[in-house]
């Protein structure tokens, strides 16, 4: 069995955007989340005794990582070498490789791919079985090529793995198929790029594990790795959380409600989110009927920095956000919200005709329904158009903030 850790787009030395009004020991901490993230991915590969780490991409926020960012990055490489677990680590479109950029040698248990060309590197687990794991990097902040062509077929090895940092959907981010990735018969393709935790295929296991923590209020489904393990035909992989705080939306109906009422159902509400959690939480008020003084408490912070410090005294969660919603934007605001960019992007990797046909396979084999589907070679633009039509009418969709 071959059992490993696949992360992608850790961006750890990015900030945490879209914050204001946290108490001040919130404030303290907060620059150290990306460093305990970091500490909590080693941590589950020690635990998982996993037989090496893939990191595929975007480790770094920045093109230029600081000093500071690199020496963090260096210890927790040290402490996975020490543990005997090897690294492979590829460079995506935001931390591309340029290597007098790097101020420390990166530990010996680290497999770099430092190309915008795909090599390989061949390995043996303690166990004895072989595998060969090929990937690349950018050089670059784009890559329009496509590589997945460039990938070695098997060579006898048990397992075959790619790496791979690009987007189906984006012709400047290394643009794939997904035919093409099965059709060279690797085991597992460790992706990277999409901060949404995203399964292209189960047969084989075509993935993104998402960020693993999330930096904006966009990034609510952040804050996971992939832990994965392999025998020949067969994969099992979980989801597991290194995030060091979750981010979480919350509307809050306001009507009718006079303060005190409203500080109590506010305070239960956000503790009911789960107290064993580090969380970071966008507040909305909907229908709200309050009187000016508590609107302008509201508007003005002043609720939102009192109940920060209520929230610190009992637990790590902090309100990011406070707003009040108009009529309008109450009903919008009763529902979940979603980026309506990464609601496009999602949506146009099901443009690809293979990745459809997955979510699809059992109707195309079934003798009725895959005639009829033959007959209609309109049905997946018609389904793309219903489900963004569907996603609009369930979610509000909402532009990222620039």
């Amino acid at each position: 069995m071959l059992r490993f850790i696949h992360a992608a787009d850790l961006h750890f030395d990015r900030s945490f955007e879209g914050l204001k009004g946290l108490c001040e020991e919130a404030v303290r901490l907060l620059p150290e989340r990306n460093r305990q993230m970091l500490d909590n991915l080693v941590a589950a590969a020690i635990a998982k005794e996993v037989d090496f780490v893939l990191l595929a991409g975007d480790t770094f926020h920045q093109a230029k990582p600081s000093l500071k960012a690199q020496g963090a990055l260096m210890e927790a490489l040290r402490r996975l070498e020490q543990a005997e677990i090897p690294v492979f680590m590829s460079f995506g479109n935001h931390d591309y490789y340029k290597a007098e950029r790097y101020w420390f040698a990166f530990p010996e248990n680290v497999r770099l791919f430092t190309k915008a060309s795909v090599t390989s590197y061949d390995g043996v687990t303690s166990q004895g079985e072989g595998y060969r794991i090929s990937g690349f990097s950018y050089e670059t902040p784009h890559l329009e090529q496509g590589l997945v062509s460039a990938f070695p077929v098997r060579n006898g090895e048990t397992y075959a793995l790619g790496m791979y940092h690009g987007d189906p959907a984006a012709a400047v981010y290394a643009p794939f198929s997904l035919a093409e990735m099965k059709a060279k018969g690797y085991d597992y393709w460790a992706l990277g790029h999409i901060h949404v935790p995203t399964v292209l295929s189960e047969t084989p296991p075509i993935l993104y594990p998402g960020t693993p923590q999330g930096h904006s209020r966009k990034e609510t489904a952040g804050g996971f790795v992939e832990y994965v393990e392999l025998t020949p035909g067969h994969c099992r992989h979980e989801a597991v959380p290194v995030a060091a705080v979750f981010w979480r939306e919350l509307t809050v109906s306001a009507a009718h409600s006079d303060r005190k009422k409203l500080l109590a159902e506010l305070a239960e509400q956000l503790l009911a989110l789960g107290n064993e959690q580090a969380l970071l939480v966008a507040v909305k008020l909907a229908h709200s009927q309050l009187d000016a003084q508590t609107t302008a408490a509201v508007k003005n912070g002043e609720l939102q920095q009192y109940l920060n410090q209520l929230l610190w005294q009992d637990s790590e969660i902090q309100i990011a956000s406070l707003e009040l919603l108009d009529d309008t934007e109450a009903e919008r605001g009763e529902r979940p919200q979603l980026s309506a960019a990464r609601t496009a992007q999602h949506l146009a990797v099901y443009q690809d005709q293979q990745i459809f046909g997955e979510l699809l396979e059992e109707l195309y084999r079934h003798p009725i329904a895959g005639e009829l589907l033959q007959e209609h070679p309109a049905y997946q633009q018609d389904v793309l158009a219903a489900a963004n039509d569907r996603l609009a009418a369930d979610f509000a969709l909402e532009e990222d903030e620039k």
